[in-house]
């Protein structure tokens, strides 16, 4: 794919290698307010490639990262995401301000768009890697963070893989997404309160899990 993708006449500003590189080993852009991030989607929904330019370095990273950790593959995140924001370029014009905002409506479509690369590549889901998804995050819930950034690599691929689907699904989504768990819930279609305590019930299970593991059980 081409540095700059043409969609609707707005282009992209990086897709497949480049873009990974860039948002590699890097946090998040700073957060916008609510107000910025609502005139940023409606100038990009005018074709304001400035504002396009704005959603994609602010939303790239994440997007990768969660793809990343959802397939294991870096050259399937990397695809994942672009598809991801092509879509966005395409539709961002008539996305609504009602219900779900911005954030979980982009993490349903690279959701969706997870969901279909594994339907093609016909293997079994959540492959993480040493560099998969949980590092270089913005800060923020440091206990929980702590207790993923402790085991990597293929330790925490094995208890990933041994948690139910949506424990998982909620993980993936708070840490490497960056999500809350409002925008979660509209993500997986759960109330708040729901994805909490999946997600408690999740670390719980991690916790349980590396201590049998530390203790020989």
């Amino acid at each position: 794919m081409d540095s700059r993708t043409k969609q609707s006449g707005t282009a992209l500003p990086l897709s497949g290698r480049n873009a990974v590189e860039a948002s590699r080993g890097r946090r998040s852009e700073k957060a916008l307010s609510a107000e910025e991030l609502e005139e940023t989607v409606r100038r990009a929904g005018r074709g304001d490639e400035d504002a396009v330019s704005r959603l994609f370095e602010r939303y790239h990273p994440r997007v990768y990262r969660y793809a990343l950790a959802r397939l294991g593959n870096p050259h399937d995140a990397e695809d994942v995401a672009a598809e991801a924001f092509t879509t966005v370029v395409r539709k961002v014009a008539s996305f609504r301000w009602r219900g779900a905002g911005f954030e979980a409506w982009l993490f349903k479509i690279a959701a969706n768009a997870v969901v279909d690369r594994h339907r093609r590549r016909a293997r079994d889901p959540v492959e993480l890697r040493e560099d998969s998804g949980f590092e270089n995050r913005a800060g923020g819930q440091e206990s929980d963070q702590a207790l993923l950034d402790a085991e990597r690599g293929s330790e925490l691929r094995a208890l990933l893989d041994r948690l139910p689907a949506d424990q998982r699904e909620v993980l993936l989504l708070r840490f490497a997404g960056e999500l809350s768990a409002d925008e979660v819930g509209n993500v997986m279609d759960r109330k708040p309160n729901a994805v909490r305590q999946l997600q408690f019930r999740a670390l719980e299970g991690l916790r349980r899990r590396m201590g049998e593991e530390q203790s020989g059980g």
